[in-house]
Order: structure tokens, then sequence, then C-alpha cells
């Protein structure tokens, strides 16, 4: 009985010491198994430092007193006339907008767009540089939905919807490629071709 007796209080003595080893003043701790992380889903709009960046040097102000000084029949077409443009340019403060910028050869352009405040159908782009802190138009490009953006291998690329007779606006049956290249201080034009795919999309997917 004397060495049951013992060998119990000796088991409940190891209990004890185990348990006070143990403890600590920290509260308990549960871990749940590690979760695979993935990346978190980027909005594509701009933000305020972006539209920020891509308006300066050139307020859309200073660039809308340049365009309405300028010949703008170029950009032109059967949908919009240069009437059209310019008084979208004088009664629409919003029409305007300043797009991601252009860099080649160390130097900047500024793109801006005039397009609907509505629907942003844009119907002329432009490449503005900064002569001698005066903006100035080095590229104007017009049509149907038409944009400038920044293009592979140091090209300006001007992109425009092709419009079925049966194509709603958001939708166009594919778009018209023309690259530009910035040589000898201007944008001299090189290939262009068909594409049935946003060509912006389709090189964010490449990135």
């Amino acid at each position: 009985m004397a060495l049951r007796r013992a060998l119990g209080m000796l088991c409940a003595l190891l209990l004890c010491c185990g348990t006070s080893a143990c403890s600590s003043n920290d509260p308990l701790r549960i871990e749940s198994p590690a979760l695979p992380t993935t990346p978190a889903a980027q909005s594509s709009a701009p933000s305020v430092n972006d539209e920020g960046a891509w308006e300066r040097p050139f307020s859309p102000a200073q660039v809308r007193q340049v365009l309405l000084a300028t010949d703008l029949d170029a950009v032109s077409t059967q949908e919009n006339s240069e009437a059209d443009i310019r008084e979208y340019l004088t009664e629409c403060d919003k029409c305007l907008v300043a797009m991601p910028a252009y860099e080649t050869a160390g130097e900047k352009f500024q793109i801006y767009s005039v397009s609907t405040a509505g629907d942003a159908y844009s119907f002329a782009s432009f490449a503005i540089r900064d002569a001698k802190g005066t903006p100035e138009v080095a590229l104007a490009v017009g049509g149907s939905d038409v944009y400038l953006s920044a293009g592979k291998e140091g090209s300006l690329v001007a992109q425009e919807a092709v419009y079925r007779p049966d194509d709603p606006m958001c939708c166009p049956s594919g778009w018209s490629v023309r690259m530009f290249r910035y040589q000898d201080g201007q944008f001299i034009q090189g290939d262009s071709f068909a594409s049935p795919v946003d060509p912006a999309q389709d090189q964010g997917t490449e990135q």
C-alpha cells in the first residue's frame, strides 16, 4: 500500500511540474493551417496621383488653348467635324482627358484625348511636347474611339475602333492600328494592321 501510494504521489508531482513548465502569462494562441496566398485584385482605374502626373507639365486648360489655336481639320471625320471638336473643347471642360504619357529618347510627350463626357468615346488624340516651356502638338490623330498609347519597342500606337453597322457602341468588331516612330524630331507613320482584339488589353495580358 505504501509503495502504491508513493507511486501515485510521484505521478501527481510529475504531472504538476509538466503543466507548470509549459504554462506562461501569454494567452493561448491557436494557429490555423497556412492558406495559399493569392495576389489582391487591382483596379485598372487610374489613381489621383496618376492623373496628376499625366497633367504635368501642361494642364488641360493649357493644352486646350493650344488645340483651339490649331488647325483641327486633319483630325476631323464624317462623324465629328472640326467644328464639333472645337465645340467639345470650348463647351465641355471634362471632354479633354489626360492619358498615360509616352517617353522616347529622353523626351516626354503628354497624351490628351478629346472624348464625350458620358461614355468616354474618344474621337481625337494628341501627343503634346514641351517646346521650351510651351505646349506644342507633335502628333494628332482622329477617328472612331481613337487613342494614342505607348506600344512595343518604343513605338507610339494609334488604335481606332472598327464598327460594323450592327455593332453596339460597347463592342466593335475589331481595331485598326497605326504604328508611329519618333525620328529626327517628328513622328513618322510605319506599319498599320487590323486586330480582332483591343491592342491595349492584349499588351496588358502579355505583361
